[in-house]
């Protein structure tokens, strides 16, 4: 198994309310014995009563540091949520540092996890090209090196990146409305469609916001023609997909909890470079079929895409009428 050396890459490690998740996830970063460790607690939630125990034992959890390690806590004392929350993390961990291997409460990860980020934290540390490292693989495998390159990795459960690619983090969208138009930027899109559909996620995020931060990467890798990094082996098992989940909540035999909660990890035992930095378009489109429209046939993910356009000039065109009519009536 890859990891001889010690863990020197800072890893911060995001918490709040699942005591049980959170003392597995602890447990395997016990083992790697991180040098540099950053631990981020969210407050218990004023309205929710049981989050207060939840919240002081989790934090009890996280505080006993067993092994030599510089260990840095933020514990905030109002619940700012998930997505703010991990946002807060960032912020403060980047203030202090140029990279970062990190985790959420939920995300188990195996040993070569740590050390498969830090070899390549250091190997891609000067490409502005590569802007992440994903710790998950969801069942597609491309070529015969370690990891590809992809535009399609996504999921935050475990992952790893640069100062400079979080400097360039837009959390709202800023300058969203102007790139969109560029031609360079929708070039960038496999298809039409593929374009079309992911408009449709980024503008709904913008007018109704979420409890996310993947999202806003993904959009960005568009912006800046980025790849980003996915082993082709998992290496990061997200325990989540239950009651307790922050996002997806779903029964442990529902069909998204079957396809991406609980899967096997594995050890490597050599790290193989592959020989060119270049996504294959053929493999990207069934990526992208896969992380995008997670396995959805075409036509269904169509009659979705266009029976919501449909729906909003529909319902513009209700609200304009009325409007209209308002305006009449006044008279």
């Amino acid at each position: 198994m890859i990891g001889k050396d010690d863990l020197v890459k800072p890893v911060l490690f995001m918490v709040f309310n699942r005591p049980d998740k959170t003392q597995q996830v602890f447990d395997a970063i016990r083992i790697a014995k991180p040098k540099k460790l950053y631990i981020a607690a969210d407050a218990p939630r004023e309205h929710i009563p049981e989050d207060y125990d939840k919240c002081c034992k989790v934090k009890s959890i996280v505080s006993k540091i067993d092994w030599d390690c510089d260990a840095k806590f933020l514990f905030h004392e109002k619940n700012l949520g998930c997505s703010l929350a991990g946002i807060a993390a960032w912020d403060w961990l980047f203030s202090q540092e140029k990279w970062m291997i990190f985790l959420e409460d939920d995300g188990v990860p195996s040993q070569s996890f740590f050390w498969f980020c830090q070899e390549l934290l250091d190997k891609y540390e000067n490409n502005l090209n590569i802007s992440y490292i994903c710790g998950q693989n969801f069942g597609t495998t491309h070529g015969d090196a370690t990891y590809f390159f992809t535009r399609y990795a996504g999921s935050t459960w475990g992952f790893a990146t640069w100062k400079r690619t979080y400097d360039l983090f837009e959390y709202k969208f800023e300058n969203y409305k102007e790139i969109v138009r560029r031609k360079s930027y929708k070039d960038r899109f496999l298809t039409k469609f593929e374009y079309k559909y992911r408009t449709r996620q980024f503008e709904n995020y913008i007018k109704h916001g979420g409890n996310t931060y993947d999202l806003q990467h993904s959009y960005l890798v568009y912006k800046y023609d980025w790849l980003d990094i996915m082993p082709n082996i998992n290496m990061v098992t997200n325990i989540g997909f239950d009651s307790e989940a922050a996002n997806t909540i779903v029964t442990k035999d529902s069909k998204i909890s079957l396809k991406f909660g609980n899967l096997r990890r594995y050890e490597l035992n050599e790290l193989i470079h592959p020989t060119k930095i270049e996504i294959d378009n053929k493999f990207e489109k069934q990526q992208m079929m896969h992380r995008v429209f997670q396995d959805k046939s075409k036509v269904r993910v169509v009659i979705e895409v266009y029976f919501t356009f449909i729906f909003r000039g529909l319902m513009f065109l209700i609200k304009t009428t009325k409007g209209v009519l308002k305006g009449r009536n006044i008279q």
